[in-house]
């Protein structure tokens, strides 16, 4: 193997490397959400793309989007139905981990948080 092989890997975690976010199917809100881990282009952002349509349940995607999508609102389908769209985006490392409305918690600090609970009941 190429000394360059070997290095590439660590590459990503260098600054001004491209961005990690976790990335989901859209999912209704309660049902879990199988999570995988993509890497940004260079003008997105890891975001929360929440879905509503009259009378069906709220739906939720995790993924990068353009930055231009950011805090805007559309309509897209899923599953023949037309929801209305909203884009939260974030800065950082698996930004978008968090699943509640509005929340920004790290992928770290969720573990850190479920780490002290598990603890406290050891």
């Amino acid at each position: 193997q190429k000394e360059t092989d070997l290095v590439s890997p660590f590459l990503s975690v260098l600054p001004g490397a491209a961005l990690q976010c976790l990335k989901c199917d859209f999912t209704v809100f309660g049902i879990p959400c199988h999570t995988t881990t993509v890497t940004c282009k260079d003008d997105q952002l890891c975001a929360i793309i929440r879905g509503r349509a009259a009378g069906h349940k709220l739906v939720m995607k995790k993924n990068c989007v353009d930055k231009v999508k950011c805090n805007t609102n559309d309509t897209s389908s899923w599953a023949g139905i037309t929801y209305s769209t909203s884009y939260t985006c974030c800065e950082g490392e698996f930004c978008n981990s968090a699943a509640g409305a509005g929340a920004q918690l790290s992928l770290a600090a969720g573990l850190a948080m479920l780490g002290a609970w598990l603890a406290r009941g050891l």
